[in-house]
């Protein structure tokens, strides 16, 4: 895990590893440009930076007027995180409650022409409400009472025919959920979601506990938010731990709004591709998801790069969503070839063109132990160059590839890292 100014770098003579995983160096002048304005509309103050790669933490670090671990507001980042909990209430109901229900079924106040709404319509911004309403602020009254309020107001549009961004909608089925389980929402949330993933500091803090705003009242910090998403990552699953069904996050990332109406209102411009409380922002040439965004208005963003096995998140309240979301648009892609970059076995020292891995890595090309790794090595053998310090005294490779770096003696560049290059230069990468 990097922390603040931590870096990889091997010193020979010591029992530190060679640089053998990736050190996010691009990714860091990317966070620390954010924080002095430059390649985002304006500065961002302060925030922590989170990356998951495989289910491991391998970045962690804050920015600015932060601190690791810190709390924010999570704002509109929240609807992912409700998003769950309506499809943990899918999952228990055996078909009882389903995206396919009207909220009709579970609010009587909701006939006419809000009858034949959806959960699934008012979790995905087309049920036809407004996209907000006063209700979901007031604090003494309760999740059933606010829905009822939102009940009254005119629909925007015909239900299915538009894709209008708001909360109002999500505050409507989340009273849906609490008919259908018989639990109130921060117990459904607290049971299906917090307690399995061990989230003691994301919480509902507004409006109130009675009424708590479903599309935007979490507050979290980046380490619990970013477990959540790796849960979601790995199809509703944690530490061994069922916590959604499989089909209940396939649902989640499956485009709930509908392909091709007007879009009213979103704080993307042009952008409707939204699944269960969540933005499905990024496809292949071949339309599969590639990636998905939990966003929030200042600034409080994480998401789940599936191609490269990544989630990563942002926690800040300090910020604008249009700042933090440029940032992570950079951050992304660098940190995607930091990991397709990095060095795949101890004999995987050069990059394709020959030169030596280290610092900022992912501004090269290289893809596997071929001939620029046998240049590299050479070259760096006789001079006893860092880069081929890669190994014991013994010829067993440095972590990460092999033991704990107090496992061995290493007395820098010589017979060891030699024996170790050409044992695993011929073997493909795992």
């Amino acid at each position: 895990m990097m922390t603040a100014g931590a870096a990889l770098l091997c010193i020979c003579g010591t029992t530190m590893a060679a640089p053998a995983q990736p050190t996010f160096c691009e990714v860091t002048q990317i966070a620390n440009a954010a924080v002095q304005g430059q390649g985002v509309g304006a500065p961002i103050p302060g925030f922590e930076l989170l990356l998951i790669h495989k289910g491991r933490v391998v970045y962690q670090r804050a920015f600015g007027a932060w601190s690791v671990g810190r709390v924010g507001a999570a704002d509109s980042a929240t609807k992912t995180i409700s998003g769950a909990v309506i499809m943990s209430v899918v999952d228990s109901t055996a078909g009882l409650f389903s995206l396919n229900r009207p909220l009709s079924v579970y609010l009587p106040s909701f006939t006419g022409d809000k009858a034949g709404i959806t959960v699934g319509q008012a979790f995905s911004h087309s049920s036809g409400l407004p996209a907000n309403a006063l209700a979901v602020n007031i604090p003494n009254l309760t999740l059933q009472q606010a829905a009822n309020q939102i009940a009254g107001q005119p629909l925007q549009y015909a239900p299915g025919q538009g894709f209008l961004y708001g909360g109002a909608s999500m505050h409507a089925a989340g009273a849906a959920a609490e008919v259908a389980s018989g639990l109130l929402w921060n117990d459904l949330y607290a049971q299906r979601i917090a307690g399995p993933l061990g989230m003691t500091q994301t919480r509902y803090v507004i409006s109130s506990a009675t009424n708590p705003r479903i599309a935007g009242g979490c507050e979290s910090n980046a380490e619990e938010f970013a477990r959540f998403m790796e849960m979601l990552r790995k199809g509703g699953v944690h530490n061994g731990v069922r916590v959604l069904s499989e089909s209940a996050v396939n649902a989640m990332f499956t485009r709930q709004s509908p392909v091709g109406v007007p879009v009213l209102s979103t704080p993307y411009p042009g952008v409707s591709d939204y699944g269960v409380g969540v933005w499905l922002d990024q496809r292949d040439e071949q339309g599969r998801l590639i990636g998905a965004l939990a966003a929030g208005a200042r600034g409080f963003s994480c998401w789940i790069d599936f191609d490269d096995e990544i989630v990563g998140c942002v926690a800040t309240d300090l910020s604008a969503s249009a700042d933090v979301i440029t940032m992570v648009n950079l951050m992304r892609p660098a940190a995607e070839r930091e990991v397709r970059n990095a060095p795949c076995s101890p004999a995987d020292v050069g990059d394709d063109a020959g030169d030596p891995m280290g610092p900022c890595a992912s501004f090269r090309s290289n893809t596997g132990v071929n001939e620029g790794d046998y240049n590299a090595f050479i070259n760096g053998f006789f001079i006893r160059a860092n880069w081929s310090d890669i190994a014991f005294d013994n010829g067993d490779p440095l972590p990460p590839f092999g033991e704990t770096p107090d496992a061995g003696v290493n007395n820098g560049v010589n017979e060891g890292d030699y024996n170790c290059f050409f044992n695993n230069f011929f073997l493909a990468c795992p």
